[in-house]
C-alpha cells in the first residue's frame, strides 16, 4: 500500500522576539590549543551579546527552547526532508495518507515517552499554525500503532511534509526530547544541563550556562580572555572590525531568512505593481550586501532561496533597474524598524529609493507597538529578518491571500496559483513547475521589497571540537562538542 520516501538522508518572522510570533560554511580560524591558563571542564558558557531588540531572558529563553525541542522531520539546507524524531515516512499511491514511523526508544526529558498518541495530539494542536489554508487538506489523524501515525487527507498536498518540522513538547512547560534539558538556577536564570537518557548519545557537555551582554564587543573581548566559550551570535555587521585570535574559531551560515520590506497593499500609494516593481528594481543588493552587511549574506533575487533544490537561474528575477517615478507628487510612506539592528539596512534603502525620487520615512517602534500596528493594518511598511524557508509552506504562510500573517493584505490570483500548484504537487517536476510560476507571478506582483538573505556568524573558543559541516548551523551538532583536553592535563593521565 505504501511507498517509502527515500529524499535522503533543520528556523522561526523578524529577528529576535517577533521570531515567537510565527518560529556552515567554516570561515574560521585554525584550530589552537585552548587558552593559557584555561581551565578544562565539560561546560560551555555561551556569551549572549544583545544584537536586536529583544530582552535577554526573551532571548536566551528562545534560543534554549530551539536547542531543547525538536522535530519530527529536520530540513537541509536544500529543502529536503530528513530524519529526525520520525525515522522514516511513506505515501499511498494516492498521496492521502501519510504513514509516520518514529523512533522506538525516545523519551522527554520527565522521562514521559514519546509515542504515536502524544504525537497525534501535538500535531492537531500544531499544524494548524505551521500550515495555515493548508490544514483544510488534513481529514484526520490516526494511531494504528503505538509508533505509527497516519495522517489521511482530503487531496493531497506537499505542504504536509513541509510542516512536520513542529516543535515536539509536552505540557505547559514544554518539556522536550532534546540532548539538553532546561533548567533555572536558584536566582531563577536558565540554564541547560545534557540529557544523560538521550536516545543517540549522551551529549559530551554536561551543563550550558548563559550570560547576557550588552553588546557584541563586551561579549567578544570575554571570550578572548576565556570567560566565555561561545560568542552565539557575532552579529555579521561586526564581525570584521574584530580582532581574531587564534584562540577561536568563527562559523557562517546562511539562514532561510530574508531582509525585505513588507508593503502594505491597501495603502493607495503601494497599491498598483507597477509602483511596487519600481521599488524593487531601485534596490543595488550587490551594494547591500557589499556595504552594509560586509559580505555576509546573499542577495535576495526573488521568494525562493539559491540553496533550494527547485531554485533555477533561468527563472525571471529581480535586478537594478532604477528608474525615476513620475507624477505630480513623489511618492511617500513610512517604513517601521522593530528591530534597532536593522537601522544600518534601512538607511541604505531609504538612500536608494530617494535616488528614484521615493520618499521612505523610517520610523522605529518597540516589538509590542510593532506587533499591535501590523495586526491592526496600521503601517506603510515594515522592514524585517522574515523566515522564507527552507520550505515552501513559509511563503504560503505570508503570502497567499487567506493566510494568517499575510499583514499586507496582499492578494494575486497568480501568486495564489503558483502557491497552490506547489501545494497540490505529486512529483518533484509539478512542485518545479509550481515555484516557476510562483517566481514569475512575484517578480510581476511583489508583496514585499526583497533585499538579502541573511548570515549568522558564531564564534566558539578552540578549548572545544566543534564538529562542522559546510552550510549547516554549528548548533545542530552541539551534542557532539568535545571539550579539547588541556596538554599538560592530557600528559598527567
Amino acid at each position: 500500500m505504501f511507498a517509502i520516501n527515500n529524499t535522503g538522508i533543520r528556523s522561526r518572522l523578524v529577528g529576535g522576539a517577533l521570531t515567537t510570533v510565527l518560529l556552515i560554511a567554516g570561515a574560521g580560524c585554525g584550530r589552537a590549543g585552548p587558552p593559557a591558563g584555561h581551565v578544562t571542564d565539560d561546560t560551555l558558557r555561551v556569551g549572549f551579546g544583545l544584537t536586536s531588540g529583544q530582552s535577554p531572558e526573551a532571548g536566551i529563553q528562545q534560543v534554549a527552547n530551539n536547542i531543547a525541542l525538536e522535530g519530527l522531520i529536520a530540513y537541509g539546507r536544500d529543502g529536503r526532508p530528513q530524519p529526525w524524531l520520525a525515522e522514516k515516512w511513506s505515501s499511498s499511491p494516492d498521496g492521502l495518507t501519510w504513514r509516520i514511523q518514529l523512533r522506538r526508544n525516545v523519551k522527554f526529558h520527565n522521562g514521559t515517552p514519546l509515542d504515536a498518541h502524544v504525537v497525534k495530539d501535538i500535531l492537531a494542536r500544531q499544524l494548524p499554525r505551521q500550515m495555515g489554508p493548508a490544514f483544510d487538506d488534513i481529514d484526520r489523524i490516526a494511531t494504528p500503532s503505538d509508533y505509527e501515525v497516519d495522517v489521511l487527507l482530503k487531496r493531497p498536498t506537499a505542504f504536509l511534509s513541509e510542516a512536520l518540522d513542529v516543535q515536539v513538547s509536552i505540557g505547559e512547560q514544554r518539556i522536550g526530547t532534546g540532548p539538553f534539558v532546561i533548567e533555572r538556577t536558584p536566582e531563577g536564570l536558565i540554564q541547560m544541563a545534557g540529557n544523560s537518557s538521550y536516545y543517540v548519545q549522551k551529549p559530551f557537555i554536561r551543563k550550558i550556562e548563559f550570560r547576557p551582554y550588552a553588546s557584541v564587543r563586551s561579549a567578544w573581548a570575554d571570550l578572548l580572555r576565556g570567560e566565555v566559550d561561545m560568542l552565539y551570535d557575532v552579529g555579521v555587521d561586526a564581525l570584521d572590525s574584530l580582532k581574531p585570535s587564534s584562540e577561536t574559531a568563527v562559523f557562517t551560515f546562511i539562514r532561510p531568512y530574508t531582509y525585505e520590506v513588507t508593503l502594505n497593499i491597501e495603502k493607495p500609494q503601494l497599491r498598483d505593481s507597477r509602483v511596487r516593481r519600481a521599488l524593487n528594481a531601485a534596490i543595488n543588493r550587490e551594494q547591500l550586501v557589499a556595504d552594509v552587511l560586509q559580505g555576509h549574506g546573499v542577495p535576495a533575487d526573488g521568494p525562493l532561496s539559491p540553496q533550494h533544490w527547485a531554485y533555477d537561474t533561468s527563472l525571471p528575477r529581480f535586478r537594478f533597474e532604477p528608474t525615476v517615478l513620475g507624477g505630480k507628487q513623489p511618492l511617500r510612506f513610512t517604513c517601521l524598524l522593530l528591530d534597532s539592528s536593522h537601522e544600518r539596512i534601512g538607511l541604505l534603502v531609504q538612500q536608494q529609493l530617494q535616488a528614484v525620487g521615493v520618499e521612505m520615512a523610517l520610523e522605529r517602534v518597540s516589538v509590542d507597538e510593532g506587533l499591535e500596528r501590523l495586526a491592526s493594518g496600521n503601517f506603510d511598511a515594515f522592514l524585517s529578518d522574515a523566515i522564507r524557508g527552507p520550505t515552501m509552506v513559509r511563503p504560503f504562510l505570508f503570502w497567499h491571500s487567506g493566510s494568517p500573517y499575510n499583514w499586507g493584505k496582499f492578494h494575486s490570483a497568480s501568486v495564489d496559483a503558483g502557491l497552490d500548484a506547489i501545494r497540490e504537487s505529486r512529483t518533484d517536476g509539478d512542485y518545479k513547475r509550481g515555484v516557476a510560476a510562483l517566481q514569475k507571478a512575484i517578480v510581476d506582483d511583489p508583496p514585499a521589497i526583497f533585499l538579502a538573505w541573511s548570515e549568522r556568524a558564531r564564534a566558539v573558543s578552540t578549548r572545544f571540537e566543534v564538529p562542522a559541516e559546510a552550510g549547516r548551523d554549528i548548533l545542530s551538532t552541539l551534542r557532539l562538542w568535545k571539550p579539547v583536553a588541556e596538554p599538560r592535563l592530557a600528559k598527567a593521565n
